[in-house]
């Protein structure tokens, strides 16, 4: 864990973007006419709109919102590298797809000195391309109706008991190789370590399903008992009535953080780091745990005690956040796809 983490550090550290910008201010009069965000519709737009909108409205900011999936977002990034001018000046996305898009050199870098908020990040996830604005982590969550005992680990998945009972899903297959690493006492980075559990844990008959919800239905039906994936998750369909706990793992969990970036071409600078400080104000952060079940990313926000108790992570938890190497997954990407088709689901 010390290892993945010293290494996050200084890839975030030592990244190098190709785009410069100047030193950003808030003075409103350089924005232009509107400040463009690409952002995912339904809820997360619309919280965006109720608690981050009213922060930079007396700035004279007027945000108007790019709604779409996340490739699209991508590919506009991509296709307006170097461009006078973007359609877009801020593209929020995955952690994943972030780091994706800065290792592209997509992104203007972030300016400290315009983002006071940033002091408040939590260290794990902090990084110099984006800021962190909600986050989630990978842990165990069970039917409790069915499963009376609470798994500890990631490795209780190999219990024999749980033959047959345990589900995962498709897309999280590179997470799932680093949960399986920590599983096997190793660091994150141990991609090998973390096949070897997966390989493990197809000899325990799990059930592989395309898409989270229909994991939530194979959990509700008692079709399985137990899985991992986020704990947002978790806290979502606990809402909708499902007889569902959540278990931290004692390994440590692999955060999942939605971000917020410049885009390289964006020409409202000053504009675009007052909107991103002000993602990173409490009140906001607080908005978006209450209604979608995400983590606040700075310390200094401060929950009441039910939300704190479920939403929230404490101290520890927080001590044992496992930083993702992305890079790492990203030169590993076909071979661990490769993998997990062709040796872990295939015949399941």
């Amino acid at each position: 864990m010390n290892f993945n983490r010293r290494h996050f550090i200084k890839t975030a550290s030592s990244l190098t973007l190709a785009t410069a910008v100047p030193s950003l201010s808030w003075a409103a009069g350089s924005c232009g006419k509107d400040l463009v965000v690409g952002t995912w519709g339904g809820d997360y737009q619309r919280l965006l709109q109720q608690n981050i909108d009213p922060l930079v409205k007396p700035d004279g900011i007027n945000v108007v919102y790019d709604v779409g999936a996340a490739l699209q977002r991508q590919t506009k990034l991509r296709a307006e590298r170097g461009a006078r001018r973007s359609t877009m000046d801020i593209a929020l996305l995955r952690d994943n797809d972030m780091y994706q898009m800065a290792h592209e050199d997509t992104l203007a870098p972030l300016d400290a000195a315009a983002l006071p908020n940033l002091q408040h990040v939590i260290p794990t996830l902090k990084t110099d391309y984006a800021i962190p604005h909600i986050f989630s982590a990978l842990v165990l969550v069970y039917n409790t109706e069915f499963l009376k005992t609470a798994p500890e680990s990631f490795a209780s998945l190999l219990d024999p008991g749980l033959k047959g009972k345990v589900g995962v899903v498709d897309d999280q297959y590179d997470y799932l190789t680093l949960a399986g690493a920590l599983a096997s006492g190793k660091s994150g980075d141990d991609l090998q370590a973390g096949q070897d559990f997966l390989l493990a844990l197809r000899d325990n008959a799990p059930k592989v399903y395309p898409s989270v919800d229909a994991l939530a239905s194979a959990l509700k039906s008692g079709e399985i008992w137990v899985t991992m994936t986020w704990k947002a998750r978790a806290l979502q369909w606990s809402k909708a009535a499902l007889p569902v706990a959540y278990v931290f793992p004692k390994e440590g969990a692999l955060p999942a953080t939605f971000c917020a970036g410049l885009s390289g071409g964006g020409k409202n600078g000053a504009c675009a780091a007052r909107y991103l400080n002000s993602m990173l104000e409490p009140q906001a952060q607080l908005a978006f745990a209450e209604t979608m079940g995400y983590a606040p990313t700075v310390l200094n926000a401060t929950l009441p005690p039910s939300l704190q108790d479920s939403v929230g992570f404490n101290s520890a938890q927080l001590d044992q956040l496992v930083p993702v190497n992305f890079e790492l997954l990203m030169q590993n990407k076909s071979q661990l796809l490769d993998f997990w088709n062709r040796q872990f689901r295939a015949g399941l």
